[in-house]
C-alpha cells in the first residue's frame, strides 16, 4: 500500500490504535494553584499564629493532587505546557512540605522553652 492512497481517512481509521486524546490540565492546575495560595501563607504564619496544621494539610493535599497528575504526565496525557506547570506546582508543594515540617520542629523546640510559653500565656490572658 502506498502513502498516496485514494482513501487516506479510511487508511488512518484501520491503521491501528487511535491516539489517546490529550486531557485538559487547566482545571487541575487551577485547583492546585488555589490550594497553594491558601496553604503557603498558613505555612509561613505557622510559628507565630499556630496555623501549621491546616497549612500542612492543605499543602499535603496540593502535593498529592500534583503527584497524581504526574502519572498522567508520564503517560503523556497532558499537553507539554500543562505538564511543565504541574511539575513546577509539585515542586513548590514539596518545598512547602519541607518548610512546614521544619516549622513544626522549630515550634516543638520553642514550646519547650519557658519564655515562649510565657509569652503566649501572657497574650492569651489579656
Amino acid at each position: 500500500m502506498t502513502s498516496d492512497s485514494a482513501f487516506p481517512r479510511v487508511d488512518a481509521l484501520f491503521a491501528g490504535e487511535p491516539p489517546i486524546p490529550k486531557l485538559d490540565g487547566k482545571p487541575t492546575i487551577r485547583l492546585i494553584r488555589r490550594i497553594l495560595w491558601v496553604a503557603i501563607p498558613l505555612d509561613i504564619l505557622a510559628i507565630p499564629l499556630w496555623t501549621g496544621v491546616p497549612g500542612a494539610l492543605l499543602t499535603l493535599w496540593a502535593w498529592l493532587r500534583a503527584d497524581s497528575a504526574m502519572r498522567l504526565v508520564r503517560d503523556e496525557r497532558f499537553d507539554v505546557a500543562d505538564a511543565r506547570v504541574l511539575m513546577r506546582q509539585r515542586t513548590v508543594a514539596a518545598w512547602a512540605l519541607v518548610f512546614i515540617s521544619l516549622s513544626f520542629l522549630v515550634q516543638i523546640w520553642l514550646m519547650s522553652k519557658p519564655g515562649y510559653t510565657q509569652f503566649y500565656t501572657g497574650l492569651l490572658a489579656r
